[in-house]
């Protein structure tokens, strides 16, 4: 083997290791991205379940006639 081809393949050696690099990089950086991504939703799901229990709640709980909204508010639990 004579110097230009160990160079060569010195060349394609340190090329191939570089793109390898730097695809295995980026597909974590997307994997953490993710993540990142699932526990946004994940949180902003929580929050509409939470919102949506309450409403549920506020619901249930109403007053059913003006005498029973009065004491409530006389009660100071409306």
């Amino acid at each position: 083997m004579n110097s230009s081809s160990s160079a060569l393949a010195f060349t394609i050696l340190v090329t191939g290791s570089l793109g390898l690099l730097i695809w295995y990089a980026n597909r974590a950086g997307r994997n953490a991205a993710r993540v990142t991504d699932e526990a946004d939703h994940a949180k902003s799901a929580e929050q509409a379940l939470e919102t949506s229990r309450n409403m549920a709640q506020a619901q249930s709980d109403r007053p059913v006639d003006t005498e029973a909204l009065y004491q409530r508010l006389s009660q100071g639990t409306a």
